[in-house]
């Protein structure tokens, strides 16, 4: 019985040790990038990179790194305000993570070359047109086909057709 007990409470601690994430600052205003002040610029996310999941899969080794990660998720992201900058330990190595609300400029998005209403066919296939009808973050995002079906499809499987 007391083995159990012990191999429980190590199983925990082994476990609950693997990854922490720690809070070293906050900022009001960051971007990598230059900002232009006379630029309309809207809120596309908040609390981006914030959920403990995303916070735990960060391997940004800079702070550059942590921010462009958070900015770039959202298309059209250039920018964060109130940004919290996070220390992640996880199995003896530190990384950085960044939350944060992502500012965009406000009009058309454009993200990989594609653009809200363009025209793309999927895996190449001539018959399966569709038009791209919202972003969702830097892996897919979601399409209409011609039936009015929408579904969430990733860039690589799409491309623009005239």
């Amino acid at each position: 019985m007391k083995k159990i007990v012990l191999r429980s409470v190590a199983f925990i601690v082994i476990l609950s040790s693997c990854t922490t994430v720690k809070q070293i600052g906050k900022l009001n205003m960051v971007s990598n990038r230059n900002v232009d002040s006379n630029g309309d610029y809207i809120v596309l996310s908040t609390y981006a990179g914030g959920s403990s999941k995303e916070l735990r899969k960060s391997r940004a080794l800079t702070v550059e790194d942590a921010i462009d990660k958070t900015v770039r998720k959202i298309p059209g992201g250039e920018y964060l305000m109130n940004a919290k900058i996070y220390i992640v330990k996880h199995r003896r190595k530190i990384y950085l993570a960044c939350e944060g609300d992502v500012w965009g400029k406000k009009g058309e998005v454009a993200y990989r070359g594609f653009k809200i209403g363009d025209k793309v066919i999927i895996d190449g296939l001539v018959n399966s047109t569709a038009k791209i009808k919202a972003f969702k973050d830097d892996k897919t995002c979601f399409i209409e086909r011609i039936n009015g079906l929408i579904e969430e499809v990733k860039y690589d499987r799409i491309s623009k057709t005239d």
